[in-house]
């Protein structure tokens, strides 16, 4: 694991959710989308629908980025539908059984099992909420 993945890894268990940037596959414009993820031994997994036009993109291109709590990483993303119920429990840990259940029950349960495995850290962006107000006027 590359150096400053360490330092972060709290914020990755603990984080509610991240900002997720994928390359368009038609415009190869990028694209943002806020997830919830579960993050485990340097990979975050996702459970996208199967309309999700992101984890389309990154089927395309699997290079993304990743913003959690400030922290710019550079990630690789592929699909690994075998671990649904895996992914599923982690989900279940980080969020409970109701939000979960709410979220991805049912009908939704047909979703796109997706993991990133995190590269280098590209940077920290600084807060939206520390810069002094002055800035916006």
């Amino acid at each position: 694991m590359g150096n400053g993945l360490a330092t972060s890894e709290i914020i990755l268990e603990e984080a509610p959710y991240l900002n997720l940037t994928t390359k368009g596959r038609r415009t190869g414009v990028s694209r943002t989308v806020e997830l919830w993820f579960a993050f485990e031994e340097g990979k975050l997994f996702f459970l996208a629908h199967e309309d999700s036009k992101w984890w389309k993109n990154m089927k395309k291109t699997p290079r993304v980025e990743v913003e959690v709590g400030e922290i710019l990483f550079e990630g690789s993303g592929n699909l690994v539908q075998e671990q649904l119920e895996h992914v599923l429990n982690l989900f279940r840990r980080k969020y409970g059984d109701d939000q979960t259940s709410r979220w991805y029950g049912g009908q939704r349960s047909n979703r796109r099992v997706v993991a990133v495995e995190l590269g280098k850290v590209l940077g920290k962006r600084p807060s939206e909420k520390m810069r002094p107000i002055e800035l916006a006027a």
